[in-house]
């Protein structure tokens, strides 16, 4: 059975009478006993704000402390940088689609029910996982990306509530506390009113449930477009490819491949979800940017590279660099480029690439000897071609056009003031 959204709210107000006093008391092995609390209290917390849970304790590993009350409040990025405190204009493309491109609409249908209907096994597998992991889990999921070394590591980390940190910001689904209201995107499908694409060509899309008892197509009649999920996983691997930048294309061609897993259950359009990628990275640039976020985001980064070197014994660029990866640095900026645009034809003419603003720092822990104008220039020099569909080409910057696994696998040299690119000056 999926569970609502009214269901998790009304959970979520059980679990925040007890999360301040429950995140003060510092995972060690002298803390004080919580006292006991009632089960449905407690299997809520193990779902919803897995950082108050107490850590399995190893000598000499780093102790696991967790936020203090403090860093649940107060964020400026709580309300989005963009018109209306929403995403909406980063993807208002999509009504001259609708509008006035009907071939482009017309693709966008043949193409997610090609994907859906050829689909293997495997994938419709990671699909699933995929669907089930909005609202918790999120991090185990996608401990994959992290290579054949560190993401089992992860997992047992996640496991023995070892990152309080991280999953307090990033892993406790509706209530993680780097996502919130602004990077949702409830109000944008309120807009734009789309219906997916089960409902739309009921007889062209198969239904991919499993055995569980779960039905993913049970959506409660929300709209398609952008994709919640999509902007959901892309946000959070966006954030952890700031803070582990020796991982940042592996992460984000995780997260876009998590917003292709929607265009395989047959429940997104490609639109919806690259829609959703811009989404994402925009409302996880608008965290970055918040002073306040970025220290706890630096915080939890620091966490979870301390945990995983104390596992390995080794510095983490060593281990990366031995492992087997969930994808090379090339493939994670192809795959990145191939979900930037689904194959879809191009509807607009050619124009420079104008990078938004927030964007840049995105790169800062990859690029910390560039400047802000040589980061937005990698970007530039890494982009998508323009035209393609939601493609804004105004003043604001195209977010469709950032290919960021790219960008954050670029080949950069700084020689007098000139920035070389993959080998061409810039």
């Amino acid at each position: 059975m999926t569970r609502s959204k009214t269901t998790t709210l009304t959970a979520s107000a059980l679990l925040i009478a007890t999360a301040a006093t429950l995140t003060a008391i510092p995972q060690t092995a002298a803390a004080p006993a919580v006292p006991a609390l009632p089960q449905q209290v407690t299997d809520l917390q193990e779902q919803y704000l897995p950082a108050t849970l107490p850590a399995v304790q190893h000598p000499g590993a780093p102790v696991p402390v967790p936020f203090a009350p403090d860093a649940y409040v107060g964020y400026i990025s709580d309300i989005s940088s963009h018109p209306g405190g929403i995403y909406y204009s980063v993807v208002d493309g999509f009504t001259d689609l609708r509008d006035n491109h009907p071939n482009t609409i017309a693709a966008n249908l043949d193409t997610v029910v090609r994907i859906n209907n050829n689909a293997s096994p495997a994938r419709i597998a990671q699909a699933q996982a995929d669907a089930r992991v909005d609202d918790g889990d999120m991090l185990d999921n996608f401990a994959g990306a992290f290579g054949s070394v560190l993401g089992p590591h992860l997992k047992q980390a996640i496991a023995e509530n070892r990152l309080p940190k991280t999953r307090a910001l990033l892993d406790s689904g509706y209530l993680s506390r780097a996502q919130g209201l602004a990077a949702s995107t409830l109000v944008e499908k309120e807009i734009f009113n789309n219906p997916r694409p089960f409902e739309v060509a009921p007889d062209r899309i198969i239904h991919h449930n499993d055995a569980g008892d779960e039905d993913y197509y049970e959506l409660g009649g929300s709209a398609s477009f952008p994709s919640g999920h999509t902007n959901q996983a892309v946000l959070v691997t966006t954030l952890l490819a700031t803070v582990v930048p020796e991982l940042a294309p592996q992460l984000l061609a995780r997260g876009s491949d998590a917003g292709e897993s929607r265009v395989v259950m047959g429940v997104h359009y490609p639109l919806d979800v690259i829609g959703g990628r811009m989404t994402g990275v925009a409302a996880a640039a608008d965290r970055w940017n918040d002073p306040k976020m970025r220290d706890a985001l630096t915080q939890a980064g620091d966490e979870l590279r301390a945990e995983l070197e104390w596992r390995t014994g080794e510095p983490l660029a060593r281990t990366i660099a031995a492992q087997a990866t969930y994808r090379t640095d090339a493939d994670a900026a192809r795959t990145y480029a191939d979900q930037g645009t689904y194959g879809l034809a191009r509807v607009y003419g050619d124009a420079p690439m104008v990078v938004p603003q927030a964007a840049p720092d995105l790169l800062i822990n990859r690029f910390p000897g560039l400047s802000y104008a040589q980061r937005a220039a990698v970007i530039r020099a890494t982009a998508l071609p323009a035209g393609s569909p939601l493609d804004d080409q105004g003043p604001d910057g195209s977010w469709q056009r950032i290919n960021l696994a790219a960008a954050s696998s670029a080949q950069v040299s700084e020689d007098g003031g000139v920035l070389t690119v993959n080998g061409v000056r810039v």
